[in-house]
């Protein structure tokens, strides 16, 4: 399989043609996470955006717990809203489990952060492609019809994770 027909199963790229996948292959880097390493730490300088080419990665947060947090943290894995789990790290939460042809670290860049606000580390060996953040706004400058769709996918997945997390919240707050 090549790296275009990887391109075409990515669902940050849905809806753009050979010619801008092709384009985007020419500035994708590949880069292979053996299960349990991190791809990057909460506060790490943001390395760009992810495309999961093949395996599964977590994404999580570490959490400051005291005994007010562990009763919190009881309350939810017991109404099942959020998985909270103690890791050798330290209390973490996870936020997502994601898939082939997902992706992931889009926040810091679309945010215009220099760190990541959370961590990611591969669940299983993991394929991936990067996208440094001077890529895309290459991409941006040279071909903003292209960057609209990517944008455009990037907020309809944003869209549908808060309504999600909102669904989480009222679960928590009022138990439905």
């Amino acid at each position: 399989m090549t790296v275009l027909d990887d391109l075409k199963r990515q669902m940050l790229f849905d809806g753009l043609d050979d010619g801008e996948l092709r384009a985007i292959e020419q500035i994708v880097e590949p880069v292979k996470v053996s299960r349990g390493d991190p791809i990057f730490r909460e506060n790490e300088p943001t390395k760009g955006v992810y495309l999961i080419k093949s395996g599964e990665v977590e994404i999580t947060k570490k959490l400051p717990i005291d005994l007010k947090t562990k009763m919190l943290i009881t309350v939810r894995n017991t109404q099942n809203c959020c998985e909270i789990r103690k890791t050798p790290y330290g209390w973490r939460q996870v936020f997502a489990t994601l898939l082939d042809g997902q992706f992931f670290g889009e926040l810091s860049v679309i945010e215009g952060k220099k760190k990541h606000g959370a961590d990611a580390d591969a669940v299983e060996d993991s394929e991936l492609y990067l996208i440094q953040p001077e890529k895309l706004s290459e991409i941006e400058t040279s071909a903003p019809a292209t960057m609209l769709k990517i944008l455009r996918v990037i907020a309809r997945v944003s869209s549908k994770n808060m309504r999600y997390l909102d669904k989480q919240l009222l679960r928590l707050l009022i138990g439905i």
